[in-house]
């Protein structure tokens, strides 16, 4: 696991431009939405959708945590959106907690000999991991949490 900084707003410094990211359809997008590619530290799967056949979709909410915090002492969030992982031709598949609330510390993607590999690292709920032939992004921006 790698250890992350408790701040997204830190991550342009911290995780440069994935070198697989030309290779997955529509990352480049949710890259530019943040202006770097997001740790997804504190973010919540909403759902998980699995086919035996065709597209898979992991849908996940995250956001921007700012360096400040509101009148009440809680960092500022920004920049919300919804992820959604388009999955095909998934294997080597290991889920495990999946609860009311799903919240991961960290999601790591990584080129494999079969695809990519998807790290969901365990906070609160669904954790594991997965491999996917195929893997495209569409986001959802929230522009009342922007």
């Amino acid at each position: 696991m790698l250890l992350r900084s408790p701040s997204k707003a830190c991550d342009a410094m911290a995780e440069p431009r994935p070198e697989w990211l030309a290779e997955v359809g529509g990352a480049d997008g949710l890259f530019n939405w943040f202006g770097y590619w997001p740790s997804f530290h504190d973010a919540e799967i909403l759902s998980l959708e699995l086919n035996r056949t065709g597209e898979s979709t992991l849908s996940v909410k995250t956001w921007e945590i700012a360096n400040e915090v509101d009148i009440q002492g809680y960092y500022v969030l920004r920049k919300h959106v919804t992820v959604h992982f388009l999955l095909e031709g998934i294997s080597n598949l290991e889920l495990t907690g999946f609860s009311v609330q799903n919240v991961i510390f960290g999601l790591e993607i990584a080129r494999s000999d079969d695809g990519f590999r998807l790290e969901l690292d365990p906070c609160y709920g669904l954790a594991g991991s997965l491999t996917t032939a195929k893997l495209r992004v569409k986001i959802e921006p929230d522009l009342q949490g922007a």
